[in-house]
């Protein structure tokens, strides 16, 4: 049962809160201007919308949290890390969910994003794949086909996404030029419609998500594998660093083996928000890992012992290296990354 808040900030003008409890949800609209202020004993997560794999691992924390924590657990439901990120730089926020790039761009103010954003590292969670794919219908049988096809681009809501939707079509020599390109704000608003109403021919997701599981139940999907050979993969980190893995047949749309994708996931915050607060959250991560780890399939993977890592591409929240000495796993590998990554060389 979940016992956590979801807070969803609907553009500039509304926000609604929703206290979920098992199945059911009261959800109350409210103008901003009536919004209540976020209560002392609250920790926020900024995550994606519902039906990401974002929005599940954010509902996981927030769950453990509000058990486990004495705070309330609230998970900020927004398109993405373009809009819970300023929030975050105005203390709506105390936590977000990115990518490991996602968190890279934000910190150095790279395209998609207007502006750098002091975002330090929380702790590393379990990481998940994502990739290209078609109707099950679709005559499309690999990536080679997909020239000239109709395809979602830009995500001017979920800044990064388009960074790697880009690179899974460099995989095959491909560029937006290649293609016939639609905007979108978001990732998954509105795509269960573009895959059953066919507006789209190839479509960007993780694998797993609930959107995912949804069309492959109905509609039935198929992801596309990736050319894994070398000139490929070269051809996707000119993109972005790219990590890729091999994934079994089984999950819902993975129809043979094949390898795609991995991302790993980066739970953050930002510098203003104050130490005490990444510490309890943390602590309470790491002193609660099997309930997190049970709260769902998709969270199965979020060991401890990947909380602290040695190459992570963010510097760890003053907090978050308190607790980590305290538990004596910061390692003299891990303060020189930590060091080198504080001076921005």
């Amino acid at each position: 049962m979940w016992r956590s808040e979801t807070v969803s900030a609907l553009g500039s003008r509304a926000r609604t809160l929703a206290l979920v409890a098992g199945a059911a949800a009261v959800v109350a609209s409210l103008p901003s201007a009536m919004t209540p202020a976020r209560a002392a004993n609250d920790i926020v997560i900024g995550s994606k919308e519902p039906g990401s794999s974002f929005y599940t691992y954010a509902a996981a924390l927030a769950d453990v949290l509000s058990k486990h924590s004495g705070k309330t657990g609230k998970v900020l439901s927004v398109a993405g890390a373009g809009v819970f990120l300023p929030m975050m730089e105005n203390r709506e926020a105390d936590l977000g969910l990115v990518s490991h790039y996602e968190g890279w761009l934000a910190k150095h103010g790279k395209k998609p994003f207007a502006k750098a954003f002091d975002v330090q590292l929380v702790l590393v969670g379990g990481g998940f794949h994502v990739g290209l794919y078609v109707r099950n219908d679709s005559p499309i049988k690999s990536r080679k086909e997909i020239k000239g096809k109709r395809i979602a681009y830009k995500y001017s809501g979920t800044p990064g996404i388009h960074v790697y939707a880009q690179a899974e079509i460099a995989n095959v020599g491909l560029d937006w030029k290649d293609l016939k390109p639609v905007p979108r704000t978001s990732l998954y608003a509105g795509q269960r419609d573009d895959v059953k109403e066919k507006r789209l021919e190839v479509f960007y997701a993780s694998v797993g998500s609930g959107v995912t599981r949804e069309l492959d139940s109905t509609v039935g999907i198929r992801f596309l594998g990736l050319d894994s050979s070398p000139e490929a993969i070269a051809r996707m980190k000119k993109v972005y660093p790219v990590v890729i893995s091999k994934v079994k047949a089984g999950p819902p749309g993975i129809r043979e083996d094949m390898t795609l994708v991995k991302l790993p996931v980066y739970v953050i915050s930002h510098k203003k928000v104050s130490a005490d607060t990444v510490y309890l959250a943390l602590k309470t991560l790491w002193d609660h890992n099997d309930a997190l780890m049970k709260a769902s399939k998709r969270t199965k993977s979020w060991t401890r012992n990947n909380f602290a890592d040695e190459q992570a591409t963010l510097p760890y929240h003053a907090g978050a290296v308190r607790f980590f000495k305290e538990k004596g796993v910061w390692t003299k590998a891990m303060a020189a990354n930590q060091a080198q990554l504080l001076s921005g060389k």
